[in-house]
């Protein structure tokens, strides 16, 4: 029997497992005797937290999805409610996942469990009425993004900006030439990566996109070499079989996406944590992302004119450069001073990094901005500024807690 203290703790996705395990990691570090238990990936199987499902039983993307998995989704959320009435657990951690975590939230309030939301639901870009459910239900805020402590805090909530994970995982200037040395890239050649996503359907329909435009650009510039990295081997039948119905020659690595986008010129992003993962290696870059046609009809008709900000954007990189654009600062101020405008498709407000979305996400939108990295460098120095800038933005305070520290004081 377990003497130590015990958390639940629900990652429901694939980032939320990363940022969930260096968390388990570091609280272990404080309290080793303390035992995880819940909803995670492969990540915090390997930090020995105890699996009650894998966060690929109920992570979808779109509507589709979501109606065909809608069964292990109400078995995995029936069995964190139990969890919260009967696990016996000191403390909750809901790690981002708003739509679940936060009607969890509710039962573990009921329950006398207090709770520690790690990541925060992205309030500031739509459903902003959820800021008061989660002041109402949560201890303390944990953000990775600093204008988000403020939001909160402006809530009534105790939040704490704790820095981005990926800060420390993704060295600044590794240095081009020796990353290619250490991957056996040649390092004569322009390298240009392609990353497009880690879910089944986004690769089934961004791939073969980025496998067009990779073709065209090849025609114009026959030296170059092309990399992707596998997000995990049980995507490798599927990519491989896209891959063999193009020319270009595409290098598939098993390595971490971070250190490929470090070794590149530049590259093809979809949204999600690999938009910050190329901002952070400072590989200037294209985010490019399509959803189903039902997803997308409902998510631009209904949700965004009743719930979404004016402003909301899909690269992690654009959405923290407006916020600094509002005080007057950061990458969208050096990438207009430098004279590069890059507008955005919907809305034509100037971003820092092109966003294709939908029906912009085409193969000759693409190779029309990769043209641009390879003809214009001072357009990839004012990125690589811009890059560098946000890095700084995102390194943890020094006056603060960590969030280990945090949770550490409720056990």
């Amino acid at each position: 029997m377990h003497r130590g203290p015990s958390i639940l703790l629900l990652a429901g996705e694939a980032s939320g497992d990363y940022h969930a395990a260096a968390l388990v990691r570091e609280v272990r570090k404080l309290r080793p005797e303390t035992r995880f238990v819940g909803i995670g990936g492969d990540k915090l199987a390997a930090e020995g937290m105890e699996l009650l499902f894998h966060y690929k039983d109920v992570n979808t993307i779109g509507l589709s999805e979501g109606f065909a998995k809608i069964r292990s989704i109400y078995r995995a959320y029936q069995s964190m409610k139990d969890q919260l009435r009967d696990g016996g657990h000191q403390l909750f951690i809901p790690v981002d996942y708003p739509d679940v975590n936060i009607r969890l939230c509710l039962f573990a309030k009921r329950a006398g469990i207090p709770v520690c939301y790690y990541i925060s639901p992205q309030v500031w870009a739509w459903r902003k009425g959820r800021t008061r459910k989660l002041a109402n239900r949560v201890n303390r805020m944990m953000t990775l993004f600093p204008f988000e402590e403020k939001l909160y805090r402006r809530a009534g909530l105790q939040a704490y900006f704790v820095g981005h994970t990926m800060v420390n995982d993704i060295p600044e200037n590794l240095g081009r030439a020796v990353v290619r040395s250490g991957l056996n890239l040649d390092p004569d050649k322009y390298t240009v990566a392609l990353v497009p996503g880690s879910r089944p359907a986004e690769i089934i329909r961004m791939l073969p996109k980025m496998c067009e435009a990779a073709d065209s650009f090849t025609r114009e510039f026959h030296d170059t070499a092309f990399v992707l990295p596998l997000a995990g081997p049980h995507l490798s039948e599927l990519v491989d079989r896209i891959l063999t119905k193009y020319s270009s020659q595409i290098h598939v690595h098993r390595t971490e996406a971070s250190t490929l986008m470090a070794a590149a010129d530049c590259g093809l992003v979809t949204s999600g944590t690999a938009t910050l993962q190329a901002a952070l290696a400072g590989m200037p870059h294209i985010v490019a992302y399509e959803l189903d046609s039902l997803s997308w009809w409902f998510a631009t008709r209904i949700l965004k004119p009743l719930l979404m900000d004016k402003d909301l954007h899909v690269a992690i990189a654009n959405v923290l450069a407006i916020q600094q654009e509002k005080e007057g600062k950061g990458p969208i101020k050096f990438m207009l001073d430098a004279g590069f405008h890059v507008p955005c498709q919907e809305c034509r407000r100037p971003l820092f990094v092109p966003e294709l979305l939908q029906d912009h996400a085409t193969a000759p939108n693409m190779a029309a901005w990769l043209r641009r990295f390879r003809t214009e460098p001072s357009l990839c120095a004012a990125m690589a500024r811009g890059f560098s800038d946000l890095r700084r933005s995102l390194e943890p305070t020094r006056t603060g807690p960590t969030a280990a520290e945090i949770v550490s004081e409720f056990l």
